[in-house]
């Protein structure tokens, strides 16, 4: 099967599962679905490419870590990148119901409602298969029963379907992710609005607050 003729998602987060004082206040998660995912991962390769010949040692993106200019060369590059569709749930964790308050169940009610837009947004549309890669935030036990409990909605999409857990680093279009999801949770966390608006006009991501979660 060509790639092509796949739709491909990659799925990131920001913020952590911690609901004690400790822990962060909101929970991000973001997806970027690409048909052409060598035609958006490209674009970032360039980059990296671009910057190693200016002297910047970068291996990958990651938005936590990335120097200050780095980030604004990544929220520049975002502007070539037009065949993407992007998407983020956010919830401010003091709204969330304490029957949803462990990773699992978290992750699981984020991931129900991120393939339901997915599914949404490329209804109609013709490809022929969906690989599904989620961020590795989940232990190898949860992400089990987290593909179990996936599958009734990717089923819906009547095609061939795959989920895998993949550290966002090892893919560009995962990188993209990782971006956009670090930037809504800084706009909501710390009130730096700057990351969000370079991404909301550069890609134009859906976005729902999920706040209020019930089992």
């Amino acid at each position: 099967m060509s790639v092509d003729n796949a739709l491909f998602v990659f799925v990131d987060e920001s913020g952590n599962f911690d609901f004690s004082a400790l822990g962060t206040r909101h929970f991000v998660m973001s997806a970027v679905a690409a048909t052409a995912p060598l035609e958006s991962a490209s674009i970032l390769h360039n980059l990296r490419y671009r910057l190693l010949t200016e002297g910047h040692d970068v291996s990958e993106f990651h938005a936590t870590e990335d120097r200050q200019h780095v980030r604004a060369r990544v929220f520049e590059s975002f502007n070539s990148v037009t065949n993407v569709v992007s998407h983020v749930l956010y919830v401010d964790k003091r709204e969330v119901s304490s029957q949803v308050r462990t990773d699992s169940k978290l992750h699981l009610r984020f991931g129900r409602a991120m393939i339901r837009h997915v599914i949404d947004a490329f209804e109609g549309r013709e490809f022929e298969a969906v690989v599904v890669v989620f961020d590795q935030a989940l232990t190898q036990k949860k992400q089990g029963a987290f593909r179990l409990a996936m599958k009734p909605e990717l089923k819906q999409l009547s095609k061939p379907f795959h989920i895998y857990f993949h550290r966002m680093v090892t893919d560009m279009n995962g990188q993209i992710a990782d971006y956009i999801a670090w930037s809504k949770f800084v706009s909501l966390e710390r009130g730096e609005q700057r990351p969000w608006k370079a991404v909301v006009a550069a890609l134009n991501p859906s976005e729902m607050d999920l706040s209020h979660l019930e089992e």
